[in-house]
């Protein structure tokens, strides 16, 4: 994952209860627009290093955070008054951080490992789980639209990169 594209969602105050949770500030973000699972970033002496985490929700006025890896709130002081970060897809749909498929029509696709495969021609699946059709030559390539896949957009050159996992480029072929 490429760190430099997380986003800065807040701080983490002091723990609360005895499970290890803790309570988190979050800037200008509403708990409801995170994804509830998954992983944050905390930074510790300039390293973004991702926790696990199983919950986030409100609780009065505070949110709480709780991670997997403390059970108590000993442990989870270490990292107490840190800066949090989230990766673009623990951003729910509807928030500007995440990817609009449809801003991919008519970008030309470039895969880092085969090249160029082709132009965006629709937007196919469901709006969970959006599909890039790419026109490769006479073939249609399907390409699930995930933060794991999508490297970036140059909107300047209106290439969209791309990292498919193994045997999907040859599968679409078949």
């Amino acid at each position: 994952m490429d760190l430099d594209s997380l986003h800065r969602i807040g701080r983490i105050g002091k723990p609360w209860g005895h499970q290890g949770e803790l309570i988190v500030h979050l800037d200008d973000i509403d708990p409801e627009d995170l994804v509830h699972a998954g992983s944050l970033f905390v930074d510790i002496e300039g390293q973004k290093v991702p926790f696990a985490f199983s919950k986030l929700h409100d609780k009065g006025s505070d949110v709480l955070v709780k991670f997997d890896d403390f059970n108590d709130p000993q442990s989870a002081q270490i990292i107490v008054g840190r800066d949090l970060y989230a990766p673009p897809g623990l951003l729910a749909d509807g928030s500007d951080e995440s990817w609009d498929p449809e801003e991919f029509i008519d970008m030309l696709v470039r895969d880092e490992e085969h090249g160029e495969l082709g132009i965006v021609t629709a937007i196919e699946g469901t709006e969970k789980n959006p599909v890039l059709v790419v026109l490769h030559g006479e073939e249609e390539v399907l390409i699930p639209v995930t933060d794991e896949m999508i490297l970036g957009v140059d909107p300047e050159e209106n290439v969209l990169l791309v990292r498919t996992p193994p045997g999907l480029i040859e599968l679409n072929k078949g």
